[in-house]
């Protein structure tokens, strides 16, 4: 009789085990359904955007999709996005891959031109039809997060000097701020990332790759945290559809230490 009562205890215990692991797994795998589904819901938002805008719809010609004219139509959506861009008055980044260059601009100059070594961007971009492609990219996009493993500005601790003389002892000027490893991430409107890397060298420290493996390591735990709060609050997955470029390494802090707060980029894919 013992026996028998130890046998259910063991068979109920078992099976309260068994539907914690199966609520588990269910959870996980609508979780990641969600995650798949998302560069789904991040075109039917950018199509919603499009439908909402009546008169840009309504200016947008069919003929547009014509080869020859898809061409120049790209090309005047960048130059509307770089004239508009020059209305404001600070430093601003311009991204055109088709010509492989990261550039500053300012008041409509470019400032400073930075060949890329190379890129990747999210197959995300390569699914856009021309009509999604001009509405995002033909005005400027507003930063909207950043990270990065660069010292912005130097940071200097000196006490006060008690005499004249301790003054002249201590008067100095540093040339250079604290040269980290380079990597940046930038997050725009619409969530576009762009993930700026130093190009590779072959002599690269091992301080230079834990860095960049930590720098990695807190995207992905930032994206985790984020997508884990909007799945739990019932609310849809966001997508971040990412252009990776590797470029010299003082050229990468030069530029990224010139942006304002607030930075505006254009992109011509």
């Amino acid at each position: 009789m013992h026996n028998n009562k130890s046998h259910i205890k063991t068979f109920f215990g078992f099976k309260w085990i068994t539907y914690i692991y199966l609520f588990l797994v269910l959870v996980i795998f609508a979780w990641l359904i969600n995650i798949a589904i998302a560069p789904l819901n991040k075109s039917e938002q950018i199509q919603k955007l499009i439908n909402a805008d009546s008169v840009f719809t309504d200016n947008f010609n069919s003929t547009f999709y014509n080869p020859e004219m898809e061409v120049l139509v790209k090309e005047k959506a960048y130059k509307e996005a770089l004239l508009r861009l020059s209305e404001n008055d600070s430093i601003q980044l311009v991204v055109n891959l088709s010509d492989s260059t990261v550039n500053l601009s300012l008041r409509g100059i470019l400032i400073h031109q930075t060949k890329i070594a190379t890129f990747t961007k999210d197959k995300f971009f390569d699914k856009f039809s021309l009509i999604q492609e001009i509405k995002l990219f033909s005005q400027p996009l507003l930063l909207q997060s950043q990270y990065a493993t660069i010292v912005k500005e130097p940071i200097v601790v000196r006490h006060a000097p008690k005499d004249t003389l301790e003054a002249a002892l201590n008067a100095w000027e540093p040339d250079t701020l604290i040269q980290n490893p380079a990597f940046v991430s930038l997050v725009f409107e619409h969530n576009i990332q762009l993930i700026l890397e130093e190009d590779d060298d072959e002599n690269r420290a091992f301080y230079d790759e834990r860095e960049k493996f930590g720098f990695y390591n807190h995207l992905r735990l930032e994206k985790l945290k984020h997508s884990a709060s909007r799945f739990f609050s019932f609310k849809k997955q966001e997508y971040f559809p990412v252009i990776k470029i590797k470029m010299p390494v003082d050229d990468l802090r030069a530029i990224y230490r010139a942006l304002p707060a607030y930075t505006y980029i254009v992109i011509k894919l």
